[in-house]
Formats: C-alpha cells, sequence, structure tokens
C-alpha cells in the first residue's frame, strides 16, 4: 500500500473511529438522561402522592372534632388526635421531598403554616367546647376558619401545580433525549458509514493492485457490519427499554406492570422463556403471576428459599455446567439448558422474582437489557404498592377495617345512581352496638376497640363483593346494598344480628361479654330518593330499634 493510500486510510478510520466513539457516548448520555428523568418523574409523583395524604389527614382531623363537638363521643376525639397526630410525619416527610427544590419547600411550609394555624383553630373550639359546651363551641367558629381552610387548599393547589409543571419540563426533557439518540442514529451511523465507504474505496484501488489484500478486506468489511448491526440492535432495544420505563410510569395498578414486562422481554428475547413470580405479604412464599415463551414451571406458590436469587438478593445464573441451579427449576426438569433469575428489589424489599431459561449465550448478550428492565419494574412496583397503600390509608377505617365516612358518602351516591338509571333496589342498614358506652365503662377503650374490630371483621365475612360496609362513627355502622330490596336487607339484617350474638371477642386471654345490635333498614325508593334521605330514614329506624327494646331489627316507615 502506497504511503498516500495509507495515509488517507488511516484518516478515514481515525475519523469513522471518532464518530463511532461519539454515537456511543451520546447514546450512553441519552439513555442515563432517560432514567434520570423517569426517577425524577417518580419523585414528583411521590410529593403529589404526600401532598394528598397530608389534605386527606387534615380533613380526617376536622371530620372527627366536628363529630366530637356534636356527640361527645370520646372516639372521635380520639380519632382526632390520632389525625392530628399523624400530620407532622407526613410534613416532615414532603420536607424531606423537596430538599432540593426552593421554591416548591417555600410552597409546602406555607401549606404547613396554614395547616398548623388551622389545627390551632380546632384545639381552641375544643377548648371552648370542654369550658362551655356545644354553644361555646360554636361562638369561636368564625369566618378565619373558612379564610384558614381556603388558604389551605390554594396553597395544595399552588404546591400540586408546580410538581405538574415540573412533570411537563421532565417530559420535554425526556422528548429530547429521545430525539437526541434519533439525530445520534439518523446522522452518525450514515456519515460513519460514508467515510468507512471512503476508505473502502481507496482498499479497493489499492486491492486492483495488490490482488493478495482482497480477503483481507473482505474479512473486514465482514466485521464492521456485525459491528453495525449490533449497535442498530443495541439502539432499538434501548429505545424500548426507554417506552417501557414510560408505560411503568403510567401504570394505575400493578396488574398492569405485568403485561408490559411480558411484551418487552419477548420481543427482545424471542428465544428466551420466563415467569414472573410475584413474593407474598407473609415474604416466605411467591406466587406464579404468569409465563411467556414455553415456561415450564408449573408450581403456582414455590417457597422463598427454592431460589438462589431471592436468597442473595442478586441475579443468579444457573446451568448444568457450574451447578447451583435453582430447586423451582429442577422440580419441574426445565429442559432448558441454561436459566437466570434476578429478584425484584425496591428500597431494600423484595417485590417479586424474574426468571428466565433459553440460550445461554442469549442470557448473556442481553443480560444488561435483562437486568434495567428488572429495575425499572422493581421501582414501578414499589411506586405502585405505595400508592395503593395511601389510597388505602384515605378511604379504611384502621380499627375495623371497614370503609370510612368519607369513601361512604362518594360511594353512596354512585350506587344510588347506578341503581336509580337500571331500575334496580338499593337498601341501607344502621347498625349500633347495643350499651357500647357501658361496655367501654366496665371494659376500657381497649376491651371496646377489640369488639369493634371483631365486629368488622363479622361484617366483611357477611357481605357481598358489591356491598359497602362503613364504620359510621363510634360504635355505629353503615352498610349499603344495592340491588337489595327490603326483604333481603331484612334477611341480612336478621342474620347479621344473630351473628353478633354468637360473636366471640378474646381480649387478654380470656372472652368479653356478648355484645347485641339493633339495626335499621330503609329502602330506595320507598324511604328516600338520595343518599341522605335513605340513611336519615335508616337511622331513624334504628332508634326505633333502640327504643322498642334494643337487639332487634326495625324497617323505616315509608316517605
Amino acid at each position: 500500500m502506497t504511503a498516500p493510500v495509507r495515509q488517507r486510510t488511516r484518516f478515514g478510520l481515525l475519523i469513522a473511529a471518532c464518530i463511532f466513539i461519539a454515537v456511543g457516548i451520546g447514546v450512553a448520555l441519552g439513555a442515563q438522561r432517560l432514567i434520570s428523568n423517569a426517577a425524577l418523574m417518580s419523585h414528583t409523583h411521590e410529593v403529589i402522592a404526600t401532598v394528598d395524604a397530608m389534605e386527606a389527614r387534615l380533613r380526617d382531623a376536622e371530620a372527627t372534632q366536628r363529630g366530637y363537638l356534636l356527640t361527645g363521643d370520646p372516639a372521635y376525639l380520639a380519632d382526632y388526635r390520632n389525625a392530628s397526630a399523624a400530620l407532622p410525619g407526613i410534613r416532615d416527610h414532603l420536607f424531606a421531598l423537596l430538599a432540593d427544590n426552593p421554591p416548591q419547600q417555600a410552597r409546602a411550609q406555607l401549606l404547613w403554616a396554614s395547616i398548623d394555624k388551622r389545627l390551632g383553630q380546632t384545639a381552641r373550639t375544643l377548648d371552648r367546647y370542654r369550658e362551655g359546651g356545644l354553644p361555646a363551641a360554636q361562638a369561636v367558629i368564625t369566618q378565619e376558619a373558612i379564610l384558614s381552610s381556603t388558604a389551605i387548599r390554594r396553597e395544595a393547589a399552588a404546591l400540586d401545580s408546580g410538581e405538574r409543571e415540573l412533570l411537563v419540563q421532565r417530559d420535554e426533557s425526556t422528548q429530547d433525549s429521545a430525539n437526541l439518540l434519533r439525530a445520534l442514529a439518523l446522522l452518525g451511523i450514515p456519515i460513519g458509514i460514508l467515510v468507512i465507504l471512503a476508505v473502502y474505496r481507496l482498499l479497493v484501488l489499492e486491492i486492483r493492485r495488490r490482488a493478495h489484500a482482497e480477503e483481507e478486506t473482505a474479512q473486514a468489511n465482514e466485521q464492521l457490519q456485525v459491528a453495525l448491526d449490533h449497535a442498530q440492535l443495541r439502539s432499538v432495544e434501548l429505545r424500548a427499554l426507554s417506552n417501557y420505563g414510560n408505560m411503568l410510569q403510567s401504570c394505575a395498578t400493578v396488574d398492569e406492570a405485568w403485561p408490559l414486562t411480558t411484551g418487552l422481554l419477548a420481543s427482545l428475547l424471542p428465544e428466551i422463556a420466563g415467569t414472573v413470580y410475584r413474593i407474598r405479604n407473609s415474604q416466605d412464599h411467591a406466587e406464579l403471576v404468569l409465563q411467556w415463551g414455553g415456561a415450564s414451571e408449573s408450581a403456582a406458590m414455590m417457597a422463598v428459599d427454592a431460589c438462589w436469587a431471592l436468597r442473595r438478593g442478586q441475579p443468579h445464573v444457573s446451568d448444568a455446567t457450574h451447578g447451583g441451579r435453582c430447586v423451582h427449576l429442577s422440580a419441574v426438569n426445565d429442559p432448558h439448558p441454561a436459566g437466570m433469575c434476578l429478584p425484584l428489589v425496591a428500597q431494600g424489599a423484595q417485590l417479586g422474582l424474574l426468571s428466565l431459561s433459553g440460550d445461554p449465550q442469549a442470557l448473556a448478550e442481553h443480560r444488561d437489557i435483562i437486568e434495567a428492565a428488572a429495575e425499572k419494574l422493581s421501582m414501578a412496583l414499589a411506586n405502585l404498592s405505595l400508592q395503593d397503600r395511601l389510597r388505602q390509608q384515605s378511604i379504611r377505617d384502621p380499627l375495623s377495617g371497614l370503609f370510612n365516612r368519607r369513601y361512604l358518602e362518594e360511594s353512596a351516591t354512585r350506587e344510588l345512581a347506578r341503581c336509580a338509571r337500571r331500575g334496580l333496589p338499593l337498601s341501607v342498614l344502621m347498625l349500633d352496638i347495643d350499651h357500647f358506652k357501658a361496655f367501654n365503662d366496665a371494659h376500657g377503650h381497649s376491651g371496646g376497640d377489640a369488639v369493634l374490630a371483631q365486629f368488622g371483621k363479622l361484617l366483611q365475612t357477611m357481605t357481598r363483593g358489591e356491598d359497602i360496609a362503613c364504620r359510621y362513627g363510634g360504635e355505629e355502622f353503615t352498610l349499603i346494598l344495592p340491588e337489595a330490596d327490603l326483604d333481603a336487607a331484612s334477611a341480612r339484617a336478621e342474620a347479621i344480628r344473630l351473628a353478633v350474638e354468637a360473636m366471640q371477642v378474646p381480649y387478654l386471654g380470656k372472652l368479653l361479654p356478648q355484645v347485641t345490635v339493633s339495626i335499621g333498614v330503609a329502602g330506595y325508593p320507598a324511604h328516600g330518593r338520595t343518599p341522605e334521605a335513605l340513611m336519615q330514614s335508616a337511622d331513624k329506624a334504628l332508634y326505633q330499634a333502640k327504643r322498642a327494646g334494643r337487639n332487634r331489627i326495625d324497617i323505616a316507615v315509608g316517605m
């Protein structure tokens, strides 16, 4: 090869190498930026959920304070104190989340100042109630309370708006990263190919003069094509992984995340079979969620210690050569030569297991994509679980496990409207444990709490999936029975009354005395056409049952 050709060839190869290095660096930086944006968007969603939780706790405190002022029931006061005591913890968590965002942290401080002011107002109202009763408490409820509540909503809305603006900005940043990756793929690779083709032309001209170099040039060209194909495949995989991460962020439930994972891995690794397990709450067993690609694992449940990856908390590759094959693969005579198990771990907690089997080379070549997908799935599962826990805390009564009054008010309107549209009946049961105040005085509040908790479990076992069982307040409960007429509702009420008579409540190593329940029944449309009217009719029937001797059922009088 002549010196000028050699120099031009070296120069062209250097340019091509620089181009491909630049493309590789650009792809890596773009992917890192996409991952960072996904983490920031998850952080923003957590901030929004925390603000919602703070507002929900404040509403619980205000509602239970009003319940105490109206009824004087100490249970309302305890619920008020619990709700108020939970707010500082939520505030600290919110401040920690916003530590890197001074403007949002300032809004959070304004929100907390308004909430703290509102808590002070409720506390002063309770003080006046203790001194002079309900009239004295009503006297201190002024326009200032309304202004404080308005300020809280305004500050919460401003904080939420700020976070949503951040979501928009981060989404735009994600789009910029995707555009950058596309630009690198569409411009960098063709330019590199053109440079390489120019070098190849020089080599062909030289080959005409030196025939023995033809074979070496062909080999170099083949290797280069393999590298280009690999780079293109990697670009496709990264784009698919980025889209997978974005879709996971949009999932509303855990069940929506599973098919996304199946679709990604089945498309990128068609020759690989897979199984996904979910760790049960007990943390001792994992249950099979889904399979694809002809996976042979058929056990619906497996012990956690049956998988090396779950034992060690890190990915594990097992094959016949090196041993260490997982029990859940060996137990079913998996025909695949190799297996890879990846624990789904987030925030130190094991959430599930991704088990893959197939060709060892394919598993090794795509291990980084598999691990990245498992990491994204783990974070999404953790976020979705947190959202579900926060939602359950906002609609469930912690003592009885039943829905709270807030959920009752939302659901009653929805169910009544549905039954009205379809011309179906709907019944409401108001239940009150008889002589509960005297029971509390005799056995203490903890004994009373044991009765309420057991009663809540009993109601859950005696309701259908479409029924709505709620703790209305204190020892009073509400049961909404969609599509049930008065006869069916009365039969259900009698069954509940008999079950309560037979209910046994263990407490401190012994059984508490038996309790009874009085029940008022009202039905749509005979006793009301609105949720308020129905519950008022059922409540009147309940108090009629109380006056008639308790431990009985009364049906409301028609309108």
